[in-house]
């Protein structure tokens, strides 16, 4: 199913670029929403007679809140920071992720929606909503671990896969701990916010050579909110109100990992966009 999904992107993709299709926020987060749901769907029917599945639509209990929102934060942030040394390590200078939009004068409430709220929200009912359940029977390790690698070459861009599997990975425990997949649904939005404003920002202001000054600021920003989120979990842990995961054998979840066709394919399928589109 995530190399389906990837498909159907690449050839949104190529409808956007080539002008089969305009390229403004509404047809934009349809074809995010047709990309996703329907797969999602498929995956949900046929996976939820297998033993180990999971449900996780429903919300979480209040007492995650202020854990889930910093955390949120401190993904989004490291992303950030990741990316940034990903491309600097390359040679190549930071990008902001932008959508192929066709002219310009969109309202800001139509980019927000199609850039911020509708991708969180069908990324993380089919990734931490659907296939990590699907998969978590033998092993919920490998179950997060292909959710996120997963996840991370959906973005299809080797300057943008590290920073996405990171937080795939801590999008995936978020899931499990407060048993609620829309828990990754506000910090991954929390994330893309976060790039919606940095672009905003960079674009309005890189005349005055804010860069700089924005990288500190974020570096210093980051080890706050770590430093807070992470002694938030160890309370909810020490007051018993995070579950234990289910061990399972290192070789046995390597196997679930490395041996999956699926990760397979869905790898041939990124390395072909990286290299050829």
């Amino acid at each position: 199913m995530p190399a389906a999904v990837m498909l159907i992107l690449i050839g949104f993709g190529y409808a956007f670029e080539a002008g089969k299709i305009t390229a403004q926020p509404g047809t934009l987060a349809l074809a995010a929403a047709a990309a996703f749901v329907l797969p999602m769907a498929l995956l949900l029917v046929a996976a939820k007679e297998r033993e180990g599945f999971a449900k996780r639509f429903r919300g979480f209990k209040p007492r995650f809140i202020p854990f889930v929102l910093f955390m949120g934060i401190t993904l989004a942030l490291m992303c950030f920071l990741i990316n940034w040394a990903i491309a600097n390590l390359f040679g190549a200078g930071y990008n902001v992720q932008h959508m192929p939009l066709s002219g310009e004068g969109f309202p800001v409430w139509q980019l927000i929606i199609a850039s911020v709220i509708i991708p969180a929200v069908c990324e993380e009912l089919f990734f931490r909503g659907a296939l990590m359940p699907a998969l978590e029977g033998e092993s919920f390790y490998a179950a997060m671990v292909v959710s996120a690698l997963s996840f991370a070459m959906m973005h299809g861009d080797m300057s943008n896969f590290f920073g996405p599997l990171a937080a795939g990975l801590m999008y995936g425990y978020m899931t499990y701990i407060t048993g609620s997949v829309w828990s990754a649904v506000i910090a991954h939005g929390i994330n893309n916010a976060l790039t919606f404003f940095i672009g905003f920002m960079l674009e309005k202001y890189s005349v005055i050579g804010l860069w700089e000054y924005f990288l500190v600021g974020v570096t210093v920003m980051f080890f706050i909110f770590l430093y807070i989120s992470l002694g938030m979990l160890e309370r909810l842990i020490e007051r018993g109100r995070v579950p234990r995961i289910r061990r399972s054998a290192v070789m046995q979840t390597a196997q679930q990992i490395f041996f999956s066709p699926g990760v397979w394919v869905l790898a041939v399928i990124f390395m072909a966009k990286v290299i050829y589109l």
